[in-house]
């Protein structure tokens, strides 16, 4: 029974982010258009440095996270699919399986919006495609976690599009300047600096930690 429910949980979130593929394909073009104004205002005269190009990622991918977790609860509220899953599901099972598709599918645009980065920038190196693709894929983790809680949570008021904002920014800004310093340590230490990915994996946890005490408040309310 407990498998029939995940499949059709699935099925469903699939089928809501398939409903806004075009709003994703849009932004996936979107971040290659300002990954090349920075390509034909600084690139083209002066390599951008290391960090700098790094920091540009960790931009586009708090936009890309920001609107893909948007258009995701936006196809869900105008369907009511959530209070209509409700009824057959723990919210603490819609809230875990929304936020792991969401993940999915950013990590697909960011593994394409590296590769283009790749293609732009001097200081970036295929070899180390599979380094920036781990920290890209552990920060959109963390910030789909957080998205997709506070999101149920502005679902309750009456200024939606606003409130998700307002609160998603001063929660990712400590994940942006310690994950991309985390990343930049890991590629100057030697070996596998394993205390950058713990750093984003407790990131992870403790958004998805925060989200499921989110859910367990709505349910209450």
């Amino acid at each position: 029974m407990a498998v029939v429910m995940w499949k059709a949980l699935l099925k469903k979130e699939f089928h809501l982010v398939g409903r806004s593929l075009g709003g994703i394909i849009s932004l996936f073009t979107l971040s290659v258009s300002v990954i090349f104004i920075f390509y034909s205002s600084i690139e083209v005269n002066e390599a951008l440095p290391e960090k700098s190009v790094r920091g540009l990622k960790w931009a586009i991918l708090f936009i890309l996270n920001f609107v893909i977790v948007s258009q995701s609860l936006w196809e869900e509220r105008e369907s009511s699919g959530w209070e209509t899953s409700l009824g057959s599901a723990p919210a603490m099972n819609l809230y875990l399986i929304k936020s792991l598709v969401v993940w999915f599918f950013t990590t697909l645009v960011n593994a394409a919006v590296l590769f283009v980065l790749n293609l732009f920038f001097l200081n970036m190196d295929l070899d180390r495609y599979w380094g920036e693709f781990l920290f890209s894929t552990l920060g959109a983790g963390s910030l789909v976690f957080l998205g997709v809680s506070l999101g149920l949570i502005s679902s309750e008021s009456r200024m939606k599009e606003i409130v998700i904002p307002l609160l998603q920014l001063p929660f990712s800004v400590p994940l942006f300047l310690f994950g991309l310093e985390a990343e930049n340590r890991f590629w100057v230490e030697p070996g596998f600096y394993f205390p950058s990915v713990g750093l984003l994996i407790f990131f992870i946890l403790f958004y998805a930690g925060l989200g499921s005490i989110f859910v367990e408040i709505l349910k209450n309310d």
